[in-house]
């Protein structure tokens, strides 16, 4: 059964633009992501990749990839997503989000597992830093025993543009 009892994005490296503000149309953005979590007495490290790009002032659309090793099985996870940054002030950005995630699990005792969210937080830019938290709740679509139905998180985002 599916016990995450802390998931730590330690860091989220994104925003990699050329402009001074990082939620205009056009912008696109990088990410590295690195983290640990548990299911059951299994700890994995987690490491991944993303890109967004702004469709849309304040609106992104994504593609990551998280690769979640060193405990059994292997899970990898490819997600869509779309966030969209309110634009409360020139430094802070309420945002929600949606996403679409499907899980790849390295085990005969396991199909691959769908599932799908929301999040919900605020992001702080000054100069080139952007910090960001918010919470995410993620439904499985699976009756299978490795996950809970769904899970809330904490997510955690640290940016520098370029």
């Amino acid at each position: 059964m599916l016990s995450i009892k802390k998931v730590f994005l330690i860091v989220v490296l994104m925003s990699m633009s050329l402009q001074a503000d990082i939620f205009l149309q056009g912008s696109k953005g990088l990410g590295i992501k690195l983290g640990s979590a548990s299911i059951g007495s299994e700890n994995y490290t987690i490491a991944g990749l993303s890109a967004n790009y702004f469709v849309v002032d304040g609106l992104s659309v994504g593609l990551g990839y998280e690769k979640w090793f060193s405990g059994t099985p292997d899970i990898s996870k490819l997600t869509l997503e779309s966030t969209y940054y309110i634009k409360a002030n020139e430094d802070l950005r309420p945002y929600v989000g949606l996403f679409y995630r499907r899980m790849f699990i390295s085990s005969d005792l396991f199909d691959d597992i769908n599932s799908y969210g929301t999040k919900a937080g605020l992001a702080f830019m000054q100069d080139r830093l952007l910090l960001g938290a918010g919470l995410v709740y993620e439904k499985y679509d699976s009756n299978q025993r490795l996950f809970n139905d769904s899970q809330t998180y904490l997510e955690l985002t640290v940016g520098f543009m370029f």
